[in-house]
Order: C-alpha cells, then structure tokens, then sequence
C-alpha cells in the first residue's frame, strides 16, 4: 500500500454545501456601491451620480386641470396681497375661463438648485458656498426640501433632496469645478426628472445660479421648457456675469466735475445717489419674449437663445436676478423666497382644448389699472413634436 506523499492523485475535497446558505445571505445584504454623493463622507466628489444623455420623459397630452401661480404688484413692486377670486379674471387663448381653484395659503417648496461650476466662473464660486441657510431659512422654511445639482461639461447630482442646512451646506462647499461646458438646459432638465416625484401639494422650483448661456446640451431648450410648464414648475435664475464683472475689479469713484473747494446741491428729497436694493439685483421681464416662447415650446428646431436661462424664466412665470455684489446674491435668494410666498395660485379647467392648436396662451388680468400681473405665459398640448435630429415615431402595431 503506497504512502500519500507517493502517490500522484491530491486528496479530493469534500464540499461544504452547508456553506452556500450563509454565504449567499452574505451577499444579498453586501451594500450596493453608492452612486449619489454623501455631503457626510470623508472622501472627495468621485461618488457623485453624473449624467451624460438623458432620456426624455414620457409626455402625456392629457390636461384636466392648469394652475397658474400669479404675483400682482403695485407701484414701486410692491407685492399686492388681499385680493380675492373675483378681481381676477383669467382666458386661454382669449376665451373667459372659470376659475374653479383659488389658494393664497403657503405651501411647502420643493426646490432643485443648479449650479453652473465650470472653470469659468470659478473665481466667484466662493459667495455661493456660504448661502445654504439663506435657503433653507427664506425659501424652504419648516417644511421645504432642496436637492443640489451642478453643472459644467457635466451634470452632476450632488445632494438629494434634504431640509438639512448642514447638509446643503457641505455640499455647496464641497463641489468640485469642472470644465468649461454650460449645459444649462440639460441641468434644468434633470432637476425637472427629481421634481416631478415630489408631494403634488408642494409648489416646484427650480433655481438655476449660472451665466444664464447654455452650450453643450443634450436635451433641447423646447423640450425642457414643455415639460418644465408640464409639471408646474417655476424657474428662477440668478446670473453670475454681471457679479463677476464686479468682484473681479473694484470700480474707481468717477472724478469731480466740480472744482476744488465745490460742492455738488444735495439730492432732491426721496432720491438716492446709488442703486437702490432692488435696481441692483432685480432683471424685468420682456414681454416682447412671450411669441419667441410659444415658438420655442411648439417648434421642432431649437432657436438660438443667447440667455437660455431668460427664456426658461419667461416660459414658467419666474423671476430673474442680476447680482452685483456678494451681498446682492444674499438679497436675491431672500427675494425668491417673498416672491413665492406673495403667490396667488389660480386653477382652471380649460374649456377649449380642442378649439385651437396644441400652445395655449395664458391671460390674467385685474381690474386695478396699477397692478402688474405677473404669470407663466402658456401651456403645451398635444403629443410631443419630433424634435430636430430625431427618427420620427411610426406605428408598426397596424391600428
């Protein structure tokens, strides 16, 4: 009888099938590797989710009920509270609507903030970081939510939705600048897909912190307007050229035109000799953009805007702000949050979706000669155009 260690053939081992149970329960609980970015982590942004092409969401052409969030102002832009559903009448396409909705309680906030963090407005990125809890104190209050996403040649999800300050605050300060790409409509567009989730009783706000352009994206401009007005969603911009201008060079005092020993009469009594608060981060809307939206939001070519970010404003009855200072930015994020609040939400059931075509403008009016009414200009109906670039849809079921 030959030794083991003579014979050639390895000892044959047994197999531990009483193993298998356990370990498969080992790897069924293993996490799964985390695709969203952590603001508690130690490490560095590599966990940040990024999306490179998104699908476009499914369109629906149904509309039952169209709510219209409107502010009212008066001389001065001073907000007009008080008013009731009778000093409102609203038509579509120039026929009267019944207003079957009217609401002026305060209602929590869902809000996605875009960032633009490319290489090209890194120098003043730092005024951004410090204003987490100017959103979440004047916009969100008690029971609003906010998720963070930035943008460059990428779009970046960066914090989900949370109430958190310290939260979005180390996310804000934490976000790492990228290249030079603006892909503001594809940024508007993924904030749009986090949104559309949310509580149905919460107004969706998007706030998009950029130079306003859009270069590189993937999602047409139409296409993110139409679903922006599908979802009820107001955009607010604030622009960071006009605050890059101005922290980069400290503007010189203009010289005297008076000579030694003069001095100029003083101001006449309820003027000012700077810009006041509002003249120095306030942009006006232009009605003359109203035609240029419906053709954006109908149109299968994307028109060439030079401020992307004007047109989402325009199109969803937002509101834009041009910086000048630091302080300015503080003071337009404290204005979004007046703004929402001094809302009046009108809902309707319109009463000729199958008298026109598929853009249908928005009207309100008061009878108060002095009120500015200020509400998204319109809404899509019907099925989703072929956008430029794209195979068109063909039936093969045979019906």
């Amino acid at each position: 009888m030959s030794s083991p260690e003579a014979s050639n053939e390895k000892p044959r081992m047994k197999p531990h099938w009483y193993l298998l149970p356990l370990l498969l329960l080992v790897a069924l609980a293993a996490p799964a590797q985390q695709t969203v970015f952590d603001p508690n982590a130690d490490d560095d942004l590599d966990e940040v989710l990024t999306i490179d092409e998104q699908e476009l969401i499914n369109f629906e052409t149904g509309v039952n009920i169209v709510t219209v969030p409107v502010v009212v102002r008066g001389p001065k832009g001073v907000y007009v509270d008080g008013l009731e559903q009778s000093d409102f009448s609203l038509l579509d396409n120039g026929d009267l609507q019944e207003i079957t909705g009217f609401d002026v309680s305060f209602q929590p906030i869902s809000l996605v903030i875009c960032v633009q963090t490319s290489d090209r407005v890194e120098k003043i990125l730092d005024p951004i970081r410090k204003t987490a809890y100017l959103f979440t104190d004047a916009v969100l209050g008690e029971f609003g939510e906010a998720a963070i996403i930035g943008y460059d040649s990428r779009v970046k999800i960066l914090n989900d939705f949370t109430g958190d300050t310290k939260k979005l605050q180390r996310t804000l300060q934490r976000f790492r600048v990228g290249a030079s790409g603006i892909r503001t409509s594809d940024a508007v567009y993924e904030g749009i897909r986090l949104l559309r989730n949310r509580p149905e009783n919460h107004k969706r706000v998007i706030v998009v912190i950029s130079e306003g352009l859009d270069n590189g994206s993937y999602i047409n401009l139409g296409e993110t307007l139409r679903t922006a007005q599908l979802y009820n969603i107001q955009i607010y911009p604030i622009y960071l050229s006009t605050l890059k201008a101005r922290l980069k060079k400290t503007p010189k005092p203009p010289p005297s035109p008076y000579p030694p020993g003069v001095s100029p009469l003083p101001p006449v009594p309820g003027t000012v000799n700077t810009p006041t608060t509002q003249q120095q981060h306030r942009y006006s809307a232009t009605p003359n953009m109203i035609p240029l939206i419906a053709d954006l939001v109908v149109g299968v070519k994307n028109l060439i805007f030079k401020d992307a970010a004007a047109a989402l404003r325009a199109g969803t009855g937002g509101e834009d702000y041009k910086p000048l200072t630091s302080e300015g930015l503080q003071e337009a994020i404290v204005s979004i949050g007046q703004d929402l609040r001094s809302q009046y939400l009108l809902s309707y059931t319109p009463n000729n979706l199958n008298k026109y075509g598929i853009y249908h403008r928005i009207e309100v009016k008061t009878p108060y000669d002095a009120a500015k009414v200020r509400a998204r200009p319109g809404y899509f109906y019907g099925p989703r155009p072929v956008l430029e670039g794209e195979p068109e849809f063909v039936d093969n079921t045979g019906q």
